[in-house]
């Protein structure tokens, strides 16, 4: 199997366009290591993987912003998360609900979670993707899919 890596930042520090690839362990390797405060996010970014994993309905994570950057010190991580057809909120074990309730975990993880399930569509999922890969003076910037190993 090829190894995914993940490409340089370019000029303004951010990744090259597009939407990058990569297993939980490069992620962490390349964007949890370089200040104390990523070291931090890095081991809540960890638990949050975690987390998702153990749900079993986890098909795809995605995160965007400073995190993704050269910035020494991120303010925090953005996430989204996209859930199988037959998640149930429900149905998640008392200890994981926490993920998905957004205050809660913007205070836990320092994250801006976000999740749907997979029946949101491509085309809706796409234009999420879309926009999350816009900097605030809507420059195009790459983004990270991280796969769950």
């Amino acid at each position: 199997m090829k190894k995914l890596v993940i490409p340089e930042f370019n000029i303004d520090g951010n990744l090259p366009e597009g939407i990058h690839s990569v297993d939980t362990e490069e992620f962490l390797n390349r964007f949890s290591t370089y200040s104390a405060r990523r070291k931090w996010l890095g081991e809540r970014l960890r638990e949050i993987f975690t987390i998702a994993r153990a749900t079993g309905k986890i098909e795809r994570i995605f995160v965007w912003g400073s995190f993704v950057t050269a910035k020494e010190s991120p303010n925090d991580v953005d996430i989204l998360l996209i859930m199988t057809e037959d998640f149930q909120l429900g149905e998640v074990p008392i200890e994981s609900k926490h993920l998905f309730d957004y205050i809660t975990a913007r205070v836990r993880f320092n994250a801006d979670i976000f999740w749907c399930k997979a029946s949101i569509g491509e085309e809706v999922l796409t234009l999420f993707l879309e926009t999350y890969q816009l900097t605030k003076d809507f420059k195009r910037r790459g983004i990270v899919e991280v796969k769950l190993s």
